[in-house]
């Protein structure tokens, strides 16, 4: 099987695995979008800095990346917004009977930086919608089983470290519930420790990608 699917998050959405390819090769995903009904030509990626920038896309946008940036939004429903990882964290967010949608980036210098903090308020205060109709999936990245850091992170997040490895997701649910969002889906799974189906930058240093879109 080419994804992984969260079964309660309620809008269309995938990431993919080792299965699927290198997302980054256009080749391989055109492939990979016409063989299950995608036209990749509506896709929107962003150019990724590990930054907290979010942009919002139009038609206009549509199979192109977008500049400096580490997250998109969009209120165009024929668009797809997708996000490449290997082992930062992919966050999808429909909102607004999926009118609106958003993909975003998240390293530990983007969470550091506030991104997670900045597209919820884009989404709250740009396209006024109520942060309880936001509903926030956290797809396959490095968990705390496998991401050993420095101390200097605990002041960063104001968190203990356990055994020297810091919990990402847990700092990014803290955030999304301080900012009033309460339906989050977690497929809790780990890139660096599932070897069979994740690409992990930590375990192989590998250039290669998974794609999480929207």
């Amino acid at each position: 099987m080419n994804f992984i699917f969260s079964v309660n998050f309620p809008y269309k959405h995938f990431t993919t695995t080792k299965s699927a390819g290198d997302m980054k090769n256009k080749v391989e995903r055109d492939s990979l979008f016409r063989s299950i009904g995608l036209n990749p030509e509506n896709l929107v990626l962003a150019n990724q800095v590990h930054g907290s920038a979010i942009k919002i896309v139009k038609r206009c946008d549509k199979n192109t990346f977008i500049d400096n940036c580490d997250g998109l939004i969009t209120d165009d429903k024929n668009l797809l917004l997708g996000i490449f990882t290997a082992d930062c964290i992919p966050i999808l967010v429909s909102c607004n009977n999926d009118e609106v949608k958003a993909v975003v980036h998240v390293g530990w210098k983007g969470l550091y930086l506030g991104i997670v903090e900045s597209v919820i308020g884009i989404l709250i205060n740009g396209f006024c919608i109520s942060s309880k109709s936001l509903k926030v999936y956290i797809g396959p990245h490095i968990r705390s089983c496998c991401y050993k850091t420095g101390i200097e992170m605990e002041d960063k997040f104001n968190v203990k470290l356990a055994n020297g490895k810091l919990n990402l997701s847990a700092i990014v649910r803290a955030k999304l519930e301080s900012c009033g969002v309460n339906k989050i889906f977690d497929v809790n799974q780990c890139t660096c420790h599932n070897e069979q189906l994740f690409f992990s930058y930590r375990r192989d240093c590998c250039t290669d990608r998974l794609l999480s879109v929207i």
